[in-house]
């Protein structure tokens, strides 16, 4: 049963992380092929930096040709829709006499929730898998580097300060969400009770945080960055 929900937690990460890394490469006009490099790399990025950590070679996306085969279609899926201009402007045109805005960059915002939730929980599990149960630091931290990995290597690679080093509690959300997964795991909570807290709190945190404009102190806090 555990084992079920956590494949699918993975399986919802990794198409919300993909879609999100091809959505902003395709905001910046890459081509189909720099596309899907952003989604494969948003989707696995942080789960083979997770692997390496944990000592688990090869990395697991390269043992899994479904989980790729995934984040690759969903990334051309992207690319198809962004070439299929005639429906999107039909799509806003008929969202402006709704009154609703296409906000691009809240819909990666979404998305990238989605991801930074599931991976956060999958990369506890992985290291409680793997004998690390026993150490709470290292499996909380290879869960927030799970969640955090890709998008942060897919910023870099679209050329911008990584999120996590600037938005909306990102991190915080994930240390969170790895955290309670943590300790619910080692209560008498259902396996399933204990993922969909732990993946609904950081969803929940994030996406308030994108709404309420939340943000660690900095500096000068009048400074856009």
């Amino acid at each position: 049963m555990q084992t079920t929900i956590i494949y699918l937690a993975e399986i919802i990460g990794i198409f919300a992380f993909a879609v999100s890394g091809a959505m902003l490469a395709a905001e910046k006009n890459l081509d189909i092929f720099g596309i899907l490099v952003l989604g494969v790399v948003t989707a696995f990025g942080g789960g083979v930096v997770r692997d390496l950590l944990l000592g688990i070679t090869p990395p697991a996306m390269f043992n899994n040709y479904i989980f790729l085969l995934l984040a690759a279609l969903s990334s051309c899926l992207v690319f198809l829709l962004y070439r299929q201009r005639r429906l999107a402007r039909r799509l806003t045109v008929y969202l402006r006499r709704r009154h609703i805005k296409l906000d691009i960059s809240g819909l990666v915002n979404f998305f990238d929730a989605i991801g930074l939730g599931a991976f956060s929980v999958s990369g506890v599990n992985v290291a409680l898998d793997n004998g690390f149960a026993d150490n709470p630091l290292l499996a909380i931290t290879v869960g927030v580097i799970t969640g955090i990995g890709g998008g942060m290597l897919r910023d870099l690679l679209n050329g911008e300060i990584p999120s996590v080093l600037r938005k909306n509690v990102y991190a915080l959300a994930a240390i969170l969400g790895a955290g309670s997964y943590y300790l619910l795991m080692h209560s008498a909570l259902p396996s399933l009770a204990a993922v969909l807290i732990s993946c609904g709190l950081t969803i929940a945190l994030r996406l308030a945080a994108t709404v309420f404009r939340w943000h660690l102190p900095r500096p000068d806090p009048e400074k856009k960055i």
